[in-house]
């Protein structure tokens, strides 16, 4: 089924998105340039990409119990973990720039809602390895679905991250709130699943309690759905939000206080 507000949005975003020759902004001109704008390939994205290559050949079924956006509460889905390799796991794109923001502002507190087979994860913690000891991190990933949060496991061991990440499992509404309780500050935190207005809004609001002058908040599937279109564009309008940084298919906030508030759209294609 075509997403008519994907697509409506897709098109709207193309040709309203900012130049970046024309870009007034110093800080997001050299985030744009560090971070946003395709870079070269290293030895990490090698692997992970290797990583999820095997996955989407991996032919084993696994069980999710679908708690986001779309699904019945308690409804269980059967699949191939190729399937969710290839629907589910976060493009390299998208990945990478990730990875780069990390390494560029030298994160080391970071949560993440959303863990699916772990792609994602891995590149979060290989850019914290390039930059901390495993004892100097803290970053925790939630995944709702017991099958898939055991296969991320494994490839967190596989690829040797397994002590850079700390794995829950469990209905983010119910694992967040004692997650957040051995955090002082979150330097980072991606928001990648229950794509539905409300519970969006109110990890924006538990992750507003644990930030600081420098951290970044990242929500996924920002044009997904009007529930999730709203609730991005609520979180532009807080207080306490200065830049935002619009990319189609995922949103960066800042709170930095010496930045006026301003909202920017940049094309990644």
């Amino acid at each position: 089924m075509i997403n008519s507000h994907f697509c409506k949005h897709f098109i709207t975003h193309y040709w309203s998105a900012t130049r970046i020759d024309v870009l007034h902004s110093p800080f997001v001109f050299d985030l744009y340039n560090s971070c946003i704008k395709h870079g070269a390939s290293n030895s990490d994205f090698d692997a992970i990409e290797k990583l999820r290559s095997e996955l989407q050949h991996d032919d084993r079924i696994i069980i999710q119990n679908d708690l986001g956006a779309g699904a019945d509460k308690g409804n269980i889905k059967k699949n191939t973990i190729s399937h969710f390799a290839k629907h589910h796991a976060k493009p390299a794109r998208i990945a990478q720039i990730i990875y780069r923001l990390i390494g560029r502002c030298n994160y080391k507190n970071i949560i993440e809602l959303g863990t699916s087979l772990g792609i994602s994860s891995c590149y979060e913690a290989s850019a914290l390895k390039r930059n901390f000891g495993s004892d100097e991190v803290n970053f925790t990933t939630i995944e709702g679905a017991t099958e898939i949060a055991n296969i991320a496991a494994q490839n967190f061991r596989k690829m040797r991250l397994d002590n850079y990440i700390k794995l829950q499992v469990g209905n983010f509404d119910d694992v967040l709130p004692d997650v957040l309780k051995s955090y002082q500050t979150i330097d980072m935190a991606f928001v990648d699943g229950n794509h539905r207005y409300a519970p969006t809004i109110s990890y924006f609001k538990q992750f507003l309690t644990k930030k600081h002058n420098d951290s970044l908040l990242i929500f996924d599937d920002i044009y997904w759905s009007k529930e999730m279109t709203k609730a991005w564009e609520e979180i532009k309008l807080h207080p306490d939000v200065t830049v935002t940084i619009d990319l189609f298919f995922i949103g960066l906030v800042f709170f930095r206080k010496e930045q006026q508030k301003e909202h920017f759209k940049l094309r990644i294609l």
